[in-house]
């Protein structure tokens, strides 16, 4: 079972699905990644696999447009030396370094792409505890209309490299490649999470059952899905362990 506690700055630690429909959105994930959850305070629950914590589930604030949203968080051993980089970078701060509960701090921004994205400071584990295997967080997308500016931005910011890799483009942090790239001017700019499936084909029949729909898919290509609330992620292939 691959455990992980410990990320090194600027690595994906931590996603949440922000939904106006919180009981129905866990519904469809509990149906599609086997998911359970448990409530950490009003409003915010922790979506567990096996009893190993994978993700969180907020309900989304009153006034905003009823669409559920994927959020990825980087991890940030000091949110507000991070934070005032960002603004300097060109990104902009939406929400300044607050406490989430006793488990550390969190900032949102939007990078100079357009792309929303969260920062993590842990106090102790510092995000997903579960990942890279079926039904957990297997991988990351980042997908923009010019990936030479992304890259440069977290490549300032955290030391990102642009790599070309059998033709794909990655975000590549100390020699590992963190996430994919995809440079397109169809659809928002985002940052999504993969979620590891043994059969992708039967995940994507029974998401498409579930109510989601195909947003990208091709010849040993992550799938990626939007679920019914309109959130964005993909499915990837992941071996059993």
């Amino acid at each position: 079972m691959p455990l992980r506690t410990r990320y090194a700055a600027g690595t994906p630690c931590w996603v949440d699905c922000i939904t106006p429909d919180l009981t129905a959105s866990q519904a469809f994930y509990a149906a599609l990644l086997g998911w359970e959850f448990t409530s950490e305070r009003a409003g915010y629950h922790l979506a567990t696999l096996g009893g190993r914590i994978v993700a969180g589930f907020g309900a989304s604030p009153a006034g905003l447009p009823p669409n559920a949203t994927w959020n990825v968080y980087l991890a940030t051993k000091d949110a507000d030396h991070t934070c005032g980089q960002v603004g300097a970078l060109g990104g902009r701060v939406v929400m300044d370094p607050v406490p989430a509960g006793d488990d550390g701090r969190l900032f949102l921004a939007v990078d100079p792409s357009g792309v929303v994205v969260g920062f993590w400071e842990g106090h102790h584990d510092e995000g997903v505890v579960l990942a890279d295997e079926p039904g957990a967080v297997s991988g990351h997308e980042l997908r923009v209309p010019d990936a030479v500016r992304a890259a440069r931005f977290y490549g300032e910011l955290f030391g990102y490299r642009l790599v070309s890799q059998d033709e794909r483009l990655e975000l590549d942090l100390n020699g590992s490649a963190e996430a994919r790239l995809v440079e397109s001017d169809q659809g928002r700019p985002l940052w999504l999470p993969y979620f590891g499936a043994a059969d992708p084909a039967d995940g994507v029949r029974r998401a498409l059952a579930l109510g989601a729909t195909v947003v990208r898919s091709g010849p040993g290509e992550p799938t990626v899905l939007r679920d019914p609330w309109g959130a964005e992620f993909g499915l990837t292939a992941v071996t059993t362990p």
